[in-house]
């Protein structure tokens, strides 16, 4: 039996920023569950439509169950109206460390010797504006984590 509504809520760890939901093209009266440390974008035909902040939402797909059946027949097993949630993380990340992967040899101006510099250190990252992150930073990817996003800003 076909279901009528999915529950959508997130099953991520804390260290990642950024994840996507795996169903995909869920059916209308839909429910999506948003936790106080979150958002959520709901993503519709490649637009970012909707932006939840914490609580329960009903989503207002395009996708019937029983209609959706035969649509998917005329367009070869695929829905016509894709869909996706995206969930962000709102916690500050702390205590990420970040460093240069290898020294630079500077001279010296008033010895004239050279000294090998280097740098490294912590940040906490939290995302303010969770749309242009996820547009911006992530784009179709399936998630974001403290690692892949240490890589970005090396």
């Amino acid at each position: 039996m076909e279901k009528i509504a999915d529950v959508i809520k997130y099953e991520g760890d804390n260290a990642t920023f950024i994840w996507k939901h795996p169903n995909e093209d869920f059916n209308s009266l839909t429910q999506l569950i948003v936790h106080e440390s979150q958002e959520a974008i709901f993503m519709m035909n490649g637009q970012a439509l909707d932006l939840f902040g914490p609580g329960r939402y009903t989503l207002e797909t395009q996708n019937i169950p029983k209609i959706g059946r035969f649509l998917k027949r005329a367009t070869g097993d695929e829905t016509p109206f894709h869909c996706e949630v995206y969930f962000i993380n709102k916690t500050e990340q702390m205590a990420i460390k970040w460093g240069t992967d290898s020294k630079v040899e500077f001279m010296e101006p008033t010895y004239q010797f050279p000294i090998k510099i280097g740098a490294c250190g912590e940040m906490n990252l939290r995302a303010e504006d969770s749309r242009k992150l996820l547009l911006k930073v992530v784009g179709t990817e399936n998630y974001l984590t403290q690692s892949k996003l240490t890589q970005l800003f090396r």
